[in-house]
């Protein structure tokens, strides 16, 4: 288990604004981005040195498109380039070495040495100022530009050279443990159903955590949020009706230190779960919203200027992923758990963004944001834009306490449903590829092995199919690959298109997925949902296979 040695405060390097008018915007691709309300903690490097601004005229700030943007002429004149405004045509001129570099205001592109060269964002006014694209403007003098995600610092190198954060850890990088990860989800559906005194309360949690020890497991994935709430005394968050009766209300203890240290007591690894975005839904309706929770204080707090913070869409409530404030509160959430408790992970499952529909005004969701963006990126790719902005901060925020600490995600199984444009708008294939985002990354392969497509051939997300997918996947990269299994699926008629269910017919199934994922030598472990499907009647043999099997791994 890890131990706590403290929340590390990252070197950061505060940030003041020349007496200039004209500032640039250092823009980063999405996988190197990370979001932040903070108006003064962005730093600037040039080989090494620190860039200082000198106070008066403006700060750095993240932008409408995403973009943190920090003064522009003190960076090019430390860069060692002279700067010029050309008032008629709304233009900054800056030249070094003999070459020219035009930045219009309000297009796309900028003009080096008079060629054109396209880029993901434009110049823009605000305040009385231009804000420029700093990252396209020093890379067509040669020099490289890259993000410390830790630190807050944008590093920028005169011989072209980009430099990998070293401070932040490769996927997977310092967790280890002996053999596989065997995880039980325990989710706030079984909160609902446990005691809400302390006794009570750890009475349960006692016999719960013996169980998973007995079926076999070394990890428990326990809901620290489900719905913008807290099973722990939190800055941010009221505490959750599951751990008090009524959101918002004290318990009187920690439920959640108890669990960790009674998890631990038992061998066990504790990844704490959080659902990022959900406010509503089952088992927490609007009404049962505490008046303390940030949802509801930004909807009645008279100032219209966070109103779209949170969105009412297809009866329930969610947090806006496209507004930064939001994005930072969530981070926040995961770096005072990571500080505070002794935890092994943190866990997102598939709950990201709600199914859309951009054609109708009423489910388009954040599409409002999108419109006064700004941004060239296509609707779809600005939605997983502001979902990578979020992981890639929350996997900083989570090494930069502990690197020890394992951050990953459980995403929805079908690799063609997760790439669609209308849901989810989570981006696998640069979590995958890239360092910086996930430790793990644990689909949901919740399909037997005969499931059938509506042709009555085996499915591409049937079970051996959807794990080769997935195995290629992870190969583009240094993440672990775990795998989501589903104990509810165990003795009942599951709809796979074959005449009698696969689920019916055999009670096997979940062992024979353990063993087939641990034949290909590619899969670190597992998780099953949830702890109390394995005490219904219907799944008891479908449970005895399985520990049999995990038992004797």
């Amino acid at each position: 288990m890890k131990q706590i040695n403290g929340l590390r405060i990252a070197g950061k390097l505060t940030m003041l604004a020349l007496a200039v008018l004209v500032i640039a915007a250092v823009c980063l691709t999405p996988s190197e981005m990370t979001s932040t309300i903070a108006m003064s903690d962005i730093g600037v490097t040039i080989d090494g040195e620190a860039v200082v601004f000198q106070s008066g005229y403006g700060k750095p700030f993240i932008d409408a498109n995403n973009r943190t943007l920090v003064p522009l002429r003190g960076v090019m004149e430390s860069f060692g380039a002279t700067v010029t405004w050309n008032n008629p045509t709304r233009t900054a001129i800056i030249e070094k070495d003999g070459v020219t570099v035009q930045v219009p205001i309000g297009q796309a592109y900028i003009l080096v040495n008079g060629v054109r060269v396209t880029n993901d964002t434009s110049a823009v006014i605000k305040d009385d100022r231009a804000y420029l694209p700093i990252r396209v403007v020093l890379e067509a003098f040669g020099a490289g530009v890259s993000w410390d995600a830790v630190n807050r610092i944008v590093v920028v190198r005169t011989d072209g050279t980009v430099v990998e954060d070293p401070t932040d850890p490769k996927q997977g990088e310092g967790i280890s443990r002996a053999g596989e990860l065997n995880a039980m989800w325990i989710s706030y559906l079984e909160y609902m159903e446990m005691p809400k005194d302390k006794a009570g309360f750890e009475a349960a949690v006692d016999k719960m955590l013996d169980q998973c020890v007995d079926l076999g497991m070394n990890a428990v994935i326990v809901h620290a949020r489900s719905h913008c709430d807290a099973m722990y005394p939190s800055e941010y968050f009221p505490w959750s009706s599951f751990a008090s009766g009524q959101q918002g209300v004290d318990p009187g203890y920690d439920p959640f230190a108890y669990m960790i240290a009674a998890a631990h007591q038992r061998g066990l690894e504790f990844h704490a779960w959080l659902n990022p975005y959900r406010v509503t839904g089952y088992g927490c309706n609007w009404d049962q919203v505490a008046v303390s929770n940030p949802a509801k204080v930004w909807l009645s707090d008279n100032n219209p200027s966070n109103d779209r913070w949170v969105l009412f869409h297809r009866g329930e409530y969610y947090l806006n992923p496209a507004v930064p404030q939001v994005r930072q509160m969530i981070v926040d959430g995961v770096r005072e758990i990571v500080a505070q408790y002794d935890v092994d992970g943190i866990h997102f499952d598939d709950y990201f963004y709600p199914s859309v529909n951009d054609n109708d005004s009423s489910l388009c969701f954040d599409k409002p944001e999108y419109d006064v963006s700004g941004s060239t990126l296509s609707i779809a790719n600005w939605r997983r834009q502001n979902v990578n902005m979020l992981v890639k901060d929350v996997y900083a925020a989570v090494k930069q306490i502990d690197a020890n600490v394992e951050f990953g995600i459980s995403p929805a199984g079908n690799v063609d449903r997760l790439r669609d444009n209308t849901v989810y708008f989570v981006d696998i294939d640069t979590w995958l590829a890239s360092p910086g985002y996930v430790d793990y990354i644990m689909p949901q392969l919740y399909w037997g092995f005969e499931r059938r497509d509506a042709s009555g051939n085996i499915a591409p997300y049937a079970y051996e199919n959807n794990l080769k997918t997935w195995i290629n996947l992870v190969a583009k990269g240094n993440a672990k690959l775990y795998i989501g299994l589903n104990m509810a699926n165990a003795g009942t008629k599951v709809t796979d298109n074959n005449p009698v269910s696969e689920w019916l017919r055999y009670d096997d199934i979940i062992a024979r997925q353990v063993l087939t994922a641990r034949a290909t030598g590619k899969v670190d472990g597992f998780a099953f949902f949830r702890y109390a499907i394995f005490n219904k009647s219907e799944a008891q043999s479908e449970v005895a296979n399985l520990v049999e099997v995990l038992k004797k791994p």
